[in-house]
């Protein structure tokens, strides 16, 4: 059967339109699936040039304003508390009265003391005239025998008195009597020794009655009140180590002084030199071993964030403190000056400075890459790495002492100057001016483990 030709042409155009949309889906395919991307520009890492400059290098810590100088004085005579003299807050002069407690039996053995002390010197009065007399009749004894004179032929009783007095002779003899009043007396100077001791002592305990204080200081807590029994050193266990003991023994009733670790409640009173304030701060054992006595440091307080302290490392503990298995060691600092509105335990913000090197070659630390003790630098003229020897490194910036000349370009590899590190399980973010731009001439300080000062 042959179709008309109307027919036949209007298949002709459906078969060009299925064919027009194969290709059409063919060529779509072909650029989704098949066609390559253009290669992509490459990419290009950030450029400094090596400058000159003093670089420094320093750890951080927190830690408290702490007094350098505390006291928790207790009574050393036992006895009931009939007066206290201060309050909580109260300034205080060394030696001032703080409390009072009943003297009456304390004076009572002072009285005990002082009757025992004139009957020990009676028996030594007592002693010497013994001794005296005693040593009058070995020297008769031994004139006596010297120059012998005739014996009349003596009666019975002359003779009786005589063999009397020859019996007596026997029994002790001049020599004996001496050494025996000698030996008297001096248990006599030993007793009269013992009891003014005793006097002394018991002077003592009169003069305890009355508190005082051992430093210059604020009352900061009162453990005691009227009525209440106090008394008793052997639990005050305190020691002053910054200025020696304010009471020897029983004889200033004052207590003793303690540096920072008078724990509240061990005295009948708690005090604290406000006016002379320390930085207490814990640093780990990575960080220790580069501080001592003697290195400078900075100090900002939380309570006011704007104002930066000078201070000193006075001491760094010998002994570690470890807390849940992380070992650090206290390290105290002296403050130059304190702020008007500083107060015992604000949290303080240590950094100090170990290392610094001055007009030094510098780049920055994120510029050099580390392989066990080999440092490299990639050059930004397409030559490749660079071995280079390294200095005092900060977190910031490090020293470059060989390898490179300054105003050489290096590629940094993190793509940033002093970004966040993180060292001594503290997060520490390094500041650098102008938005972490490499400074030209300008002044730029790490707050991390360094810093560096441009010229």
């Amino acid at each position: 059967m042959v179709l008309p030709r109307h027919k036949l042409r209007g298949l002709s155009f459906v078969n060009v339109a299925l064919v027009a949309i194969v290709l059409a889906i063919a060529l779509t395919a072909y650029f989704l699936f098949f066609k390559k991307d253009p290669p992509a520009a490459s990419a290009t890492r950030p450029t400094v040039a090596v400058q000159r400059g003093e670089v420094t290098a320093s750890v951080s810590s927190s830690g408290t304003l702490q007094s350098s100088q505390t006291a928790s004085p207790q009574f050393e005579t036992s006895g009931t508390v009939t007066q206290v003299l201060v309050k909580v807050g109260q300034v205080v002069a060394k030696g001032a009265a703080i409390a009072k407690v009943d003297p009456a039996a304390a004076e009572r053995q002072l009285r005990i003391a002082q009757q025992n002390q004139i009957a020990s010197a009676n028996s030594v009065t007592a002693a010497e005239e013994t001794l005296s007399d005693a040593q009058e009749a070995l020297e008769e004894a031994e004139e006596a025998s010297a120059s012998p004179s005739p014996t009349p032929t003596p009666s019975n009783g002359q003779q009786q008195q005589t063999q009397q007095s020859q019996g007596q002779g026997q029994s002790q003899s001049p020599e004996v009597a001496v050494s025996n009043a000698e030996a008297s007396l001096a248990k006599a100077k030993a007793d009269k020794e013992q009891s003014d001791q005793n006097v002394e002592a018991a002077q003592a305990a009169v003069d305890a009655t009355t508190l005082k204080a051992p430093i210059a200081g604020t009352i900061t807590a009162i453990n005691g009140s009227v009525g209440s029994v106090a008394g008793g050193s052997s639990s005050n266990s305190s020691s002053n180590s910054s200025s020696g003991s304010a009471g020897q023994g029983s004889t200033s009733g004052q207590g003793s002084a303690s540096t920072s670790t008078t724990t509240s409640g061990t005295g009948f009173v708690d005090m604290a030199d406000l006016k002379s304030l320390q930085v207490v701060a814990a640093f780990a054992e990575a960080d220790a071993i580069k501080i001592k006595a003697g290195q400078t440091a900075t100090v900002t307080l939380n309570a006011e964030p704007g104002t930066t302290l000078t201070a000193s490392l006075a001491t760094v503990s010998p002994t570690p403190t470890t807390t849940n298995g992380v070992v650090s060691y206290s390290a105290t600092f002296s403050l130059a000056k304190l702020p008007a509105n500083a107060r015992i335990g604000q949290t303080a913000n240590v950094t100090v400075q170990t290392a610094k090197a001055a007009n030094a070659l510098y780049v920055p630390s994120t510029a050099i890459a580390t392989s066990g003790t080999t440092y490299t630098v990639t050059m930004a003229d397409g030559s490749g790495t660079r071995e280079v020897q390294v200095g005092v490194r900060g977190d910031s910036y490090t020293q470059i002492t060989s390898g490179l000349n300054e105003g050489d370009q290096v590629e940094l590899l993190q793509g940033a100057i002093g970004g966040t590190g993180t060292q001594n399980g503290q997060n520490r973010q390094g500041q650098q001016p102008g938005g972490g731009q490499f400074p030209g001439q300008g002044v730029g300080q790490g707050t991390g483990a360094g810093g560096f000062r441009g010229r």
